[in-house]
Order: C-alpha cells, then sequence, then structure tokens
C-alpha cells in the first residue's frame, strides 16, 4: 500500500475538517449569501457535522440577538398593552432586548422639554431605548439605541444599533449599522441630545435651535434603497414630534446598560 506523503496528508485533513465559510448579511430586505467553492462539497461530505454548526449559530444568534448586526425581519410579536407609539414600532424590535418587552414612552420632547438636561432626566439609566421623530409634514423616523444613555460622557457602542424610516409604502425600513459598532450612539455627555452615529441622526437639543435635525447617511449607518442619503428628504429639518420609547421592567429586574459602558470601538 502506498500512503501519501505528510503535506499531503496534512492537506487532505484540513480539507476535510475546515468548516464552512459563509457571509450571510440583510440590506434593504434582500437576503445575500456568498460560499466558497469546498461549502458544497463539504456538505455532502460531513453533512452532519455542518448542520451542527449551524443550528450552533442560530442558537447563539436566538440567545444573543445583539451581537449580530440587526434584521430586516418584522418583528410579529403582540404584546398586551401596545398602543399608539408603541404599535408603531413594535415591527421594528424582531432580535433585540425589547422585542416582546411592554413599552412605555418616557421621553416627550412636546411634553418633557425640547432641551438636553429635560432628555436626560427623562433616559438615563432606563436601557435600551428606540427614538421616533418627525418633521412637519414628513412620515415618522428615527433608530434604535440598545445602550440606552446614562449621562456619563463618551460614546456607546452597538453592532445591533440601527436607524429606520418609513419608505413611501407607508412600511417602516431599518439601515443596519455599517464599520463596525463604534459611535451607534456617539455622545452620551450631558450637554448633549440624541446622537446615533457621528452624522447618522443628529438631534442636539441645543438652544440656539433646539428643533433641527440633521442626517446624513452611508457613514455610519447603510444609505436608503431609493438613493436618498438621510433619513428626510433634505438634509436638515425642524422636528415637530420627538419621543423616545424604553422596556417597562420589573422593581426587583435589573436594566441591562443603565450606567456607564466600556467602549474600546470609538479610539
Amino acid at each position: 500500500m502506498v500512503f501519501p506523503s505528510k503535506p499531503l496528508l496534512c492537506a487532505t485533513i484540513w480539507l476535510a475538517v475546515v468548516p464552512k465559510v459563509a457571509l450571510s448579511f440583510s440590506s434593504e430586505g434582500r437576503e445575500y449569501r456568498q460560499g466558497t467553492a469546498l461549502s458544497g462539497w463539504l456538505q455532502n461530505l460531513f453533512p452532519a457535522a455542518l448542520q451542527e454548526t449551524d443550528d450552533v449559530d442560530k442558537d447563539r444568534q436566538r440567545d444573543f440577538p445583539e451581537q449580530y448586526p440587526a434584521t430586516n425581519e418584522i418583528n410579529h410579536s403582540i404584546v398586551s398593552g401596545d398602543t399608539g407609539d408603541a404599535q408603531l414600532v413594535r415591527p421594528l424590535l424582531k432580535n433585540t432586548q425589547l422585542e416582546s418587552k411592554p413599552l412605555r414612552v418616557v421621553y416627550d420632547a412636546n411634553s418633557n422639554g425640547w432641551n438636553y438636561k429635560s432628555f436626560h432626566n427623562a433616559v438615563d439609566g432606563k436601557g435600551a431605548a428606540i427614538i421616533i421623530a418627525r418633521g412637519h409634514g414628513t412620515d415618522w423616523f428615527g433608530g434604535y439605541n440598545p445602550k440606552g444613555w446614562a449621562g456619563t460622557g463618551g460614546a456607546r457602542p452597538s453592532i445591533a444599533a440601527f436607524l429606520w424610516y418609513t419608505r413611501s409604502d407607508g412600511v417602516p425600513q431599518k439601515l443596519q449599522k455599517v464599520g463596525g459598532g463604534g459611535l451607534a450612539c456617539a455622545k452620551d455627555d450631558p450637554d448633549t441630545g440624541i446622537w446615533p452615529g457621528a452624522d447618522g441622526l443628529v438631534i442636539p437639543l441645543a438652544s440656539g435651535d433646539p428643533k433641527e435635525a440633521q442626517s446624513k447617511l452611508g457613514t455610519y449607518f447603510e444609505k436608503r434603497s431609493d438613493g436618498k442619503q438621510s433619513l428626510f428628504d433634505a438634509g436638515c429639518i425642524k422636528l415637530a414630534d420627538l419621543k423616545v420609547l424604553v422596556g417597562e421592567y420589573e422593581d426587583n429586574e435589573a436594566i441591562p446598560y443603565s450606567g456607564a459602558v466600556l467602549d474600546m470601538t470609538s479610539g
């Protein structure tokens, strides 16, 4: 019997056990998938092992969804008590901490005040939050901040953060974080307002013009499929409504990320 040389044997073993390499991601509701040339061959040779790897990945995404980019799947969870604003944002919350949690409006600029002090008094320490806003005559838009605010300064990173806008057909559409999780919440300073990405959605709530909002897409959050590089038609608008919703927690229930977080992604 002729045995293969040691290098050839090692190469054969490596090809037999190397895991399938694939890249999957969502963009504007479309799924893209790219695999290596070995994938199909390995799937036929080791179907059980590769299926087990896929199952582990799915279990991990189920148990730790916010370690992955936002999904474009619609959330069909029905939560008792959802009305108004909670009903508006519930479809956006698939694979988030708030997917099936009761929601409440913790900050309403028209009631609490159009200023960063009132904003932080309302939202700090409340955990993950979803922002909804609109200008005069515009549709709703906003964003999801998985780690909320604490007013402790610095940035709060998360790959699961997203912005969203209302498409022309009335359906809300998410825009994933790009370039990693850094600057998902670019500023958590007590004297600043809402800042997902350095330029994705900027609502400073500053004294000069507290209702001003700016948006530029492509750097920190993906662009819209219709080619627009802003959440709204103009790059800058005056807001008519601005609200923040958070989860409702029991008295003895810990609120994730209610304090300072370590940011090693933003330089």
